[in-house]
């Protein structure tokens, strides 16, 4: 072993492989090839380090964070293409699905359908479960649905106090869930004629789909007052993009608020709208401070009473969705 001055080390070993074998090797730090090995194997520890950390953190915020999704099934036809594989992956987070299937009875009995109302009333506390007293910065929750009006509408208003929800939905054409991020702009909505308003009972027909037939709500609501709010084309199975998604609730805040101003205590609502506007609808109706509300279920076939159940939204003293059915026309 030799130093200088510099500290520079060599080595020489050797050693016998066999009777006819001898191996023997030289160690010198002052050879170039010394520190390009040393200053790789540095900068390869120092990366394996880095990795380690990062995988750590990543595992520990995987750990703490959590992602639910909410997903409602209520049409015999419903896709079952689960939201959570929409939910993209860079969205950290431990997995969670929180779906409300009522398909096998809101179809059903009086007391059936009421079951499956009560199942989405109860929605808020399945949430706070899934929450699992979790920080809000470490939870993201995304929300879609497949069902009648009623119930994308209610489940909407119970959702309304979560702050931030991922809204997603169905793409007819693509057959996957989208969000309205991606979707398709649609026009304004028409002005809106007040002039049929004369009581504190209206009926509010909303087209963004497809037109609602004034005489079919005539045969259901003989003798109330009908007013429309519309859209001058229709737009079936589009996906609407969520700057229209907030334009049309806007509209529809300040047409509540002016049949409000006019003295309306009840709005009997007739919709046709895409799934995520249903539940945007939904999560901006204001129970305490708005008229009461009843959002019906159209059924084409019964021709004698196309709008023969609705679900009553929460109000200040009841914070639940309420089944009303009508036999005959409201009058």
């Amino acid at each position: 072993m030799a130093a200088g001055s510099t500290f520079d080390v060599k080595l020489n070993f050797g050693a016998r492989a066999s009777e006819q074998e001898y191996v023997e090797g030289q160690f010198a730090t002052a050879d170039t090839e010394w520190w390009i090995s040393a200053g790789c194997l540095a900068i390869g520890t120092v990366l394996i380090a880095i990795g380690l950390w990062f995988s750590w953190h990543l595992f520990q915020d995987q750990r703490r964070k959590r992602v639910i999704a909410i997903e409602l099934r209520g049409l015999t036809q419903s896709v079952d293409t689960p939201l959570e594989s929409a939910i993209p992956r860079r969205v950290l987070g431990a997995r969670h699905t929180l779906l409300i299937d009522v398909r096998n009875q809101i179809d059903g009995t009086k007391n059936q359908r009421q079951a499956a109302i009560d199942l989405v009333n109860l929605l808020p506390q399945q949430l706070k479960l899934a929450k699992d007293g979790r920080d809000r910065n470490d939870l993201a929750v995304y929300a879609c649905g497949l069902a009648p009006v009623p119930v994308l509408f209610l489940a909407g208003t119970l959702l309304a106090s979560e702050s931030v929800i991922n809204w997603m939905d169905w793409d007819r054409k693509e057959l996957r869930w989208i969000s309205p991020n991606d979707g398709a702009d649609v026009g304004e909505l028409a002005p809106v004629d007040f002039s049929s308003v004369n009581g504190d009972e209206i009926v509010c027909a909303m087209s963004i789909s497809y037109p609602i037939d004034r005489n079919e709500l005539t045969v259901s609501f003989p003798k109330l007052p009908i007013v429309e709010l519309k859209l001058d084309g229709a737009y079936p199975g589009r996906v609407i993009s969520e700057a229209s998604i907030q334009n049309i609730m806007q509209q529809f805040m300040q047409a509540i608020a002016a049949l409000q101003g006019m003295g309306v205590r009840k709005i009997h609502l007739a919709l046709a709208a895409p799934s995520v506007l249903t539940m945007r609808l939904g999560s901006c109706y204001a129970p305490r401070n708005m008229p009461v509300m009843i959002v019906y279920q159209y059924q084409r076939a019964q021709t004698e009473n196309p709008y023969a159940w609705g679900i009553e939204m929460p109000n200040s003293d009841r914070f639940s969705g309420l089944l009303v059915e009508q036999n005959r026309g409201l009058s």
